[in-house]
């Protein structure tokens, strides 16, 4: 555990001690054991050190506190995590919302992120808030409501494969989840203009939350430094979790970008 203003923070630890530390943030809204899975399963842990902080209000063993975007809390929750862990000027690694926190901690700490890797990132591409606001109306729904039928119909555009942890969990957060406006915010051109550390951005071109093409435009726009950017095409949102020879190019380049 960890002590920050914002209660105690759990944190998980993969790969090797002597392994390069990433700080990884996977979102509030599924558990980082699983969210981060393609990452744990596919990136070098001989030589990467995977750094998992369960976030404050979301699922996971951290305190209950909620954070709120708009007060800028997350990005100083996680520079917090940071300063303790000892990690300044450590590279970071933001999937799926979890880069919508990757990135309010670039507006946080400036000089604490050395290298940042976001992979299908929430908050960058236009549209993104009516999205968000159908997966909230979603959670909405009662346990009775929540058929097999009615949930594999409503994960489809997200998940076109079977997997059974997926749809356990996107059971769960549909009955516990208390989704808010606050919990997240679209990138602005102005938010990253001082941020200097070099950016990689892997975007997916099938992903139905967050459009590759749409948020590679428009990252062009409000990323001063992005380095390397890349459109992959898994399928749909939960993509990664294939596990098939597309994923294990992705995670190779995602091993290569966090090494440079």
């Amino acid at each position: 555990m960890v002590e920050t203003n914002f209660g105690d923070t759990h944190v998980m630890y993969y790969g090797s001690p002597s392994g390069m530390p990433v700080l990884c943030f996977g979102g509030t809204w599924i558990t980082n054991p699983l969210s981060m899975r393609p990452f744990i399963e596919g990136v070098d842990l001989d030589k990467i050190r995977l750094v998992v902080p369960d976030v404050p209000g979301g699922i996971g063993f951290s305190a209950e506190q909620q954070l709120h975007a708009s007060k800028g809390e997350y990005g100083q929750w996680a520079f917090q995590v940071i300063d303790r862990l000892g990690l300044r000027e450590c590279t970071v690694l933001g999937y799926s919302f979890g880069a919508n926190i990757a990135l309010q901690l670039c507006q946080e700490a400036l000089l604490c992120v050395r290298r940042l890797l976001l992979v299908q990132p929430a908050g960058i591409a236009k549209g993104t808030s009516s999205k968000i606001e159908k997966l909230m109306r979603m959670a909405d729904k009662e346990e009775k409501q929540l058929t097999e039928e009615w949930l594999r119909k409503s994960m489809t555009p997200m998940l076109s494969f079977e997997h059974d942890d997926l749809m356990e969990m996107a059971k769960m957060f549909l009955l516990h989840a208390k989704i808010a406006k606050g919990d997240w915010k679209e990138l602005r051109k102005k938010d990253l203009h001082k941020f200097r550390a070099p950016v990689g951005l892997i975007a997916d071109q099938s992903d139905s939350l967050f459009p590759g093409e749409e948020i590679i435009k428009q990252a062009r726009k409000m990323i001063p430094f992005l380095e390397m950017s890349s459109l992959t095409n898994l399928g749909c949102h939960f993509g990664l979790f294939k596990n098939d020879e597309q994923t294990a190019e992705v995670m190779s380049s995602v091993t290569d970008f966090l090494l440079r």
